[in-house]
């Protein structure tokens, strides 16, 4: 891993609903898989980042809409991971479950690139 991702990435904030229920089920020390291929994407060879999780923070965040006629309030929660790269991996098995389970992969960590 270069010093460049060591140096750069620190917190990953998650908003999507899938990202938020596996995020609040993830504890320091676990390590996550973070690509940035849509969820209906992911497959056997897709690569991304193997990171360390170190810390977490929920949020609750409101938005209020606003128009002549009616006020709306949207809330939402936010996870943020702090977080400790340690390489690259790609995408072995993929192991998917409901709407809002944990996707859960096993993941190689990649040392070399060659085409196949």
């Amino acid at each position: 891993m270069t010093n460049y991702c060591r140096r750069n990435i620190r917190t990953i904030e998650l908003r999507s609903a899938h990202n938020v229920a596996t995020a609040l089920k993830v504890t320091a020390g676990d390590c996550v898989f973070l690509t940035h291929s849509k969820i209906r994407d992911l497959e056997r060879g897709v690569i991304g980042l193997i990171a360390e999780v170190k810390g977490k923070e929920v949020v609750h965040q409101s938005i209020f809409y606003s128009s002549p006629h009616y006020v709306e309030e949207s809330e939402f929660a936010v996870v943020r991971l702090k977080l400790n790269p340690k390489g690259v991996g790609r995408i072995i098995q993929l192991k998917t479950g409901d709407i809002l389970d944990a996707i859960e992969a096993e993941v190689v960590e990649v040392t070399h690139f060659s085409a196949w």
